[in-house]
């Protein structure tokens, strides 16, 4: 690796880096925290609807992975040398900061699950609201269930 090329290591650095944060955490989050907290919320809450949860942190893990894959692919694929390296120390870097982010334990990714999977728990007494979007989901449950019983039989 020579002088000049520095601004492209520092440069495929820098993109390593930006994608692992914005994309790649993600992934990682919901592997090894919304794993655990789904598993934890279905022992505590028994209407709590875990299937939903998993399917939802499969698409999200997917997804991700996915759209890593495809981009280090291609830096490899047509990277240099120094490029490689780089976008390699870039989104290793970005992954050992957010080792504390991707604790289960962590007060702020307890807070984001509840939000973000807040349709998976039982309706309340206490919300309006809550009966008619899980009456409303469970007809449409209903729906699809009875519909794809109709296309078995046929």
């Amino acid at each position: 690796m020579s002088f000049n090329d520095l601004p492209f290591f520092f440069g495929s650095a820098a993109g390593g880096f930006i994608l692992m944060a914005a994309v790649g955490i993600q992934a990682a989050v919901a592997l090894f925290s919304s794993i655990p907290l789904t598993r934890r919320h279905k022992e505590t809450c028994p209407g709590f609807n875990a299937r939903v949860a998993f399917l939802r942190i499969a698409q999200v893990s997917s997804l991700t992975i996915i759209l890593c894959g495809v981009i280090t692919a291609l830096v490899i694929h047509f990277g240099s040398t120094a490029v490689i390296t780089g976008y390699g120390l870039g989104f290793v870097l970005a992954f050992a900061l957010d080792l504390k982010r991707m604790s289960p334990s962590n007060e702020q990714n307890q807070k984001n699950y509840e939000e973000s999977y807040a349709d998976c728990y039982p309706p309340s007494d206490v919300n309006p609201d809550d009966k008619v979007k899980h009456t409303a989901s469970a007809s449409a449950d209903a729906e699809s269930q009875s519909g794809e019983a109709g296309r078995v039989e046929e």
